[in-house]
């Protein structure tokens, strides 16, 4: 069950958020999996706007060591050219739909929010 949430978190309230309701921000495997996502936040939001997933690095030194805040395994690749950069030392959360792709940025920004929870 997925659930997209317009409301302006940071990334630390929107996994909170997501806890609450008994999940957490969503983690995508495949493909098709990120293409459901995005058209599950166009269809509620009219449009493509970025949200938190839960893509994270915040607790690794390498911004190559990135994990799901599901705890499943990270295997996801599609990301922007040149990213994840961590551009200015701090961008250690996951949106989507940064054009096409995902990107790594500042967890402490507001943004909507995608959450999952099993069946």
């Amino acid at each position: 069950c997925f659930l997209f949430d317009s409301s302006q978190k940071t990334w630390t309230d929107a996994e909170s958020s997501c806890q609450t309701l008994g999940g957490n921000l969503a983690s995508f495997h495949s493909t098709a999996e990120y293409t459901f996502i995005r058209e599950l936040i166009c269809t509620a939001a009219g449009s493509y706007p970025r949200a938190w997933v839960g893509g994270n690095d915040r607790e690794n030194v390498s911004e190559t060591v990135w994990k799901w805040s599901d705890g499943s395994q990270f295997d996801f690749t599609n990301w922007r050219s040149g990213q994840p950069n961590n551009s200015g030392g701090d961008q250690d959360c996951m949106e989507i739909n940064f054009g096409d792709y995902v990107n790594d940025v500042g967890c402490r920004g507001n943004s909507s929010s995608v959450c999952v929870r099993g069946p």
